[in-house]
């Protein structure tokens, strides 16, 4: 078995999942029992970290760790927030999606250097609603965030 981190956050970055993690324990609950009748994957119960993120361990089978996509799998546990905790969570969707699912590790917490996780998901976010629309002054900060992107080489391209 591989065991790895997951860091779950909502994908609008004004709710912490901390504040709702009774909720996500037992979506999360709901979706490792179906995991692991499909897929043998064990999802642990849902932790909190010392810096109020909440953190999830699934191990997975070695045979199919190299197939098995993490947010794919794992989106039982907003299925299970949105559909059966009434309409609380409908507010927090970007987009069509309510969590992110961002793998983990130990020294993930401990990098001084770089930007937080929270504020590139706070980046996409502001993105993704600046381009929903369509007038002047978007259009102006998209193109410029666009010539900045084309401008970095970066090697995914």
């Amino acid at each position: 078995m591989v065991t790895k981190k997951i860091q779950l956050e909502f994908a609008d970055p004004s709710v912490r999942a901390i504040d709702y993690i009774q909720d996500i324990r037992k979506a999360a609950e709901n979706a490792g029992l179906n995991l692991y009748s499909r897929y043998d994957v064990q999802l642990q119960y849902p932790m909190p970290t010392a810096d109020d993120k909440v953190v999830v361990e699934i191990k997975i089978p070695d045979e199919i760790v190299d197939t098995f996509a993490m947010g794919n799998h794992l989106r039982g546990i907003s299925n299970y927030l949105l559909n059966r905790c009434g309409d609380r969570y409908q507010k927090f969707l970007v987009g069509k999606r309510l969590l992110n699912y961002v793998e983990v590790s130990d020294s993930d917490h401990n990098n001084p250097t770089g930007l937080a996780m929270v504020d590139r998901l706070e980046a996409i976010v502001s993105f993704t609603k600046l381009l929903e629309r369509s007038d002047e002054e978007a259009l102006d900060q998209i193109s410029r965030i666009l010539v900045i992107l084309k401008e970095s080489k970066q090697p995914w391209e």
